[in-house]
């Protein structure tokens, strides 16, 4: 029984040199059924070009209408395109085993790895090395490769080298085989050559083209395609009347023996008692014979594997008649997605983000939207609680409305009553101005008449006045009875000081300045100076 995952339809695009192949599968009853099946073959291209990916991407959007939807998608590109290798490397820990690969692919990929999609896995382990098989393909062709067919509707899940689906499909179809094995799937412009023992494989791809015309991007024996080389293999044996299917299978014979010896030499397996042929070259009527007496091993057909159906509606498209060739697509889901199979995938990484991306956004959704239903319930909650809060206040509004009508008015009155006090202040301070003239008068009047014989002549406001206190200007003088006729005596004087003296004394004076003295006149002494008023009692 197949466990073949939990999506119910898987799609593979099987891209080849001449032909591209749409299949939809979907598990059935623990089988894996083939419900649709297209394919459209194109004209001559020289390999990979410009030419060959426009006619795929013309493909893709001519299978879009067959297929409605299928979340895993295996995009096998052509095998021509794919770069395999089969290397050993010294075994460490887990933490440090990235490094090492990393390592042993810069050496054995003739590219940069930034420039390169790559991965690995691990094939077999020994007690001091291991062994890994590494897949590269260039980053720009997978990438518009990748890009012609998400622009069709076809979102690529897997990118698969098309040995690991031929790989698949022998081990389903022969399980339980531990001699040494060889499986050639056969296409019409290419070839796949496993070598498998075991748990362990080795493996190529080659162009059967006479003329090359389908030269490799990267070859499968680390070569750079850099010039057309016929890739044939002409038998000087064989004279003119030879048939193709035997001509075809002496060119396959050397090719098959030639990569036998290197990986033989290469990872110590055994060589290879029986081939299984399999692809669409696997139904030319005479060719496992001849590789048969070239070889001199066994050769037989590859069976379909046996979980493997046609539905009608397929067998209607003519898939019946590709069953031979459909293994390798079979074999791709089976790769794909059946546990414990060899697995690598030459998905690109941005295209990694954006199936990670919509791979998250169902989840992202569901977790968005629960968590809005987890906020409508206090939302609920809070929004009764504000409107019971606000009845409340409304309530309190109704009831202070009135007292703050009422401190509006006490209000109102008390700014009324402060302006009244600041009115009668004024008015009491002008009443107290216009009266300590009065009072100043006197305060003057008697101390004149306490001093005896003195008078003022003249008061007025200081005309530069620029201080806070008010400075008057006072003249007056002193008669001096004692001398009518001559100049003021010292006592004279000395009266006139006592006088100011008396007068700086007052409650309305603050200071006398600059007292000045005149005794020119016989019988009387003229004095002058400065009153400075007291700034607490104001006039």
């Amino acid at each position: 029984m197949l466990p073949v995952s939990h999506t119910p339809r898987v799609i593979v695009l099987d891209c080849g040199v001449d032909r591209t192949a749409l299949g939809v599968f979907r598990r059935k009853a623990g089988r894996l059924c083939l419900e649709k099946y297209a394919g459209k073959v194109f004209a001559n291209h020289a390999g990979c070009d410009a030419a060959w990916q426009e006619s795929t991407g013309e493909a893709f959007h001519s299978f879009r209408s067959l297929v409605r939807t299928g979340s895993q998608v295996i995009l096998v590109p052509p095998a021509q395109a794919v770069l395999t290798k089969l290397v050993r490397c010294p075994r460490v820990d887990q933490a440090r085993r990235e490094k090492v690969i990393r390592f042993e692919a810069e050496l054995h990929i003739p590219y940069a790895l930034a420039d390169v999609t790559w991965d690995s896995v691990v094939v077999k382990e020994w007690e001091a090395e291991i062994e890994v098989f590494l897949a590269a393909i260039k980053s720009d062709f997978v990438g518009s490769l990748c890009g012609a067919a998400a622009g069709a509707g076809f979102q690529p899940t897997h990118v698969l080298p098309p040995l690991l689906g031929t790989l698949a499909a022998f081990r389903l179809a022969r399980p339980g085989l531990t001699e040494s094995s060889l499986v050639l799937s056969l296409q019409k412009r290419s070839a796949n050559l496993l070598l498998v023992e075991s748990g362990r494989f080795a493996g190529r791809s080659f162009s059967l083209d006479g003329n090359d015309s389908a030269q490799p991007l990267i070859r499968t024996d680390g070569s750079i395609s850099s010039e057309g080389r016929p890739n044939t293999f002409p038998d000087r044996d064989a004279g003119p009347s030879v048939s193709g299917d035997v001509q075809l299978g002496i060119r396959l014979s050397r090719e098959i023996v030639r990569s036998v010896l290197h990986y033989c030499a290469q990872t110590g397996m055994s060589s290879p008692v029986h081939l299984s042929l399999t692809g669409e070259g696997a139904q030319l009527p005479d060719l496992p014979e001849v590789l048969a007496a070239k070889l001199k091993i066994p050769v037989e057909r590859l069976a379909p594997i046996p979980v493997f159906e046609i539905s009608p509606g397929a067998a209607a498209s003519g898939a019946e008649e590709q069953r031979s060739a459909l293994n390798d697509m079979s074999g791709a889901v089976v790769a794909a997605l059946w546990p414990g199979q060899t697995m690598l995938n030459l998905l690109p990484a941005h295209q990694h983000q954006v199936l990670n991306f919509r791979r998250r956004q169902p989840w992202l959704i569901a977790a968005a939207v629960a968590l809005i239903i987890a906020l409508v319930p206090p939302l609920i909650y809070f929004r009764s609680l504000r409107d019971v809060a606000h009845a409340k206040a409304m309530r309190i509004e109704t009831k202070l409305a009135p007292l703050r009508r009422k401190s509006a008015q006490n209000q109102a009155k008390l700014q009324r009553l402060e302006e009244a006090r600041r009115q009668i202040a004024g008015i009491e301070g002008v009443s107290d101005r216009r009266d300590s003239w009065i009072r100043l008068l006197a305060d003057l009047e008697n101390r004149l008449a306490v001093a005896g014989d003195a008078w003022i002549e003249r008061l007025q406001v200081d005309p530069e006045e620029k201080g806070f206190s008010l400075r008057l200007l006072v003249s007056g003088g002193m008669r001096d009875r004692a001398n009518p006729l001559s100049h003021a005596s010292p006592e004279t004087i000395s009266r006139v000081r006592q006088l100011l003296a008396d007068i700086a004394g007052s409650t309305f004076v603050s200071a006398v300045e600059t007292p000045r003295f005149d005794n020119s006149q016989p019988g009387r002494l003229e004095f002058e100076f400065v009153l400075v008023c007291n700034p607490g009692r104001p006039l």
